[in-house]
């Protein structure tokens, strides 16, 4: 009996021990599966290249508690990420200029020729747009090339209010060539594509130098700089401050590079997103239209030139949320105001003495051959 009742009591230690052995691991194994599930990727969904059919990519879902964290982790990796090089470019009214389709394609070889970067295109387009944007790009671009198309009819809805305000101050009315719509989207683009940085091109471009060397301008930016944008080549903005300037004759509103406020030309513009929609200034400028009719009245000034209109006027007095391309960035070829009554002072607006590393032919200006085209 003492001996059964011996075995009894260690066979009920061991029976304990194998249990509590058992719960320990199971539990192990249970938070271990959960560990990989909750670190397991969604899916969402992006475009392919050629033909904006939804495909399947995955984007890191972490805990609440430790996002912030996992955002900053997540910028930091960006900066080599080639998902951090967004471009946006319009395509729109392709029937009514027919140019847009060559111009687009010289666009877009002439920043495969120099790129060493990947690049994700977002292309806001209407249906004639998409069609080029998606012929041109499968076959110039690389097959890794990310194409994002946005209905720019979907895309100003949103912000269809902010537009029509605009207008009344930026456009000779919304039925003029610059009343349209995507000559003001640049303004309030931080609210419709939601990511961090593009750069936003027009089609008559032609790089002449690595665009990864323009996006590394961002890197330049003071704290209070938003936009980098670079000065109008033409005294465009001294004829249209022409009223403000003869009762102002020593002002900076209007006159010639270094030290003038020249105006702004918005065919290349560097957009930082995340800090326009974290500027206060920035979005009350656009959300008042009593303080931009304000200015309007204070330099006596009607635009009719979309966003760079907007830039120009509220640089007046908010210089800082601006960094200043350098003329080689945006080498502008238009002559119109040489030859209409500004021929005298004319080179102190258009001289750029820098090596070109895009050319801008705008007003349908011809751009010259360059030497890699011609090897």
């Amino acid at each position: 009996m003492a001996t059964f009742r011996h075995f009894r009591s260690f066979s009920k230690r061991h029976f304990y021990i194998v249990l509590t052995g058992f719960i320990i691991l199971t539990t192990l194994l249970i938070l271990k599966d959960w560990n990989v599930t909750k670190s397991t990727k969604p899916k969402v969904k992006t475009f392919d290249r050629y033909n904006g059919k939804a495909t399947k990519s995955k984007l890191e879902v972490t805990s609440s508690t430790a996002r912030k964290e996992a955002m900053r982790d997540s910028s930091e990796h960006q900066k080599h990420n080639h998902s951090t090089y967004n471009l946006v470019i319009v395509i729109k009214n392709s029937k009514a200029n027919p140019s847009l389709h060559s111009k687009f394609e010289t666009l877009l070889g002439s920043i495969y020729k120099m790129s060493s970067i990947s690049l994700c295109f977002h292309v806001i387009s209407d249906g004639d747009g998409e069609t080029i944007a998606k012929s041109v790009i499968k076959r110039i671009a690389p097959k890794d090339t990310r194409v994002i198309i946005h209905n720019i009819t979907v895309v100003t809805q949103k912000v269809q209010k902010e537009i029509s305000q605009m207008q009344s101050f930026f456009t000779q009315s919304s039925k003029s060539y610059y009343g349209d719509p995507l000559f003001l989207l640049s303004i309030v683009l931080h609210r419709v594509i939601p990511i961090d940085k593009v750069i936003m091109l027009d089609v008559d471009l032609k790089f002449n130098d690595d665009i990864q060397l323009l996006f590394e301008i961002f890197n330049e930016f003071s704290e209070q700089n938003i936009i980098g944008i670079a000065r109008e080549n033409q005294p465009v903005y001294r004829h249209l401050f022409h009223q403000y300037r003869r009762k102002n004759p020593s002002t900076r509103v209007g006159a010639p590079p270094p030290h003038g406020l020249t105006g702004f030309n918005s065919g290349i513009l560097l957009l930082n997103l995340h800090k326009m929609r974290q500027s206060d200034v920035y979005n009350s400028l656009i959300d008042s239209p009593k303080t931009l009719e304000g200015l309007t009245q204070k330099y006596l000034f009607k635009g009719h030139l979309g966003d760079q209109d907007f830039y120009t006027l509220i640089s007046l007095e908010n210089e800082k949320l601006f960094y200043v391309l350098p003329c080689s960035w945006n080498r502008q070829l238009c002559v119109w105001w040489r030859d209409h009554g500004y021929s005298e002072v004319f080179d102190q607006y258009f001289t750029c003495s820098q090596k070109i590393n895009i050319y801008h032919g705008n007003c349908n200006s011809p751009i010259p051959v360059l030497h890699w085209e011609q090897q």
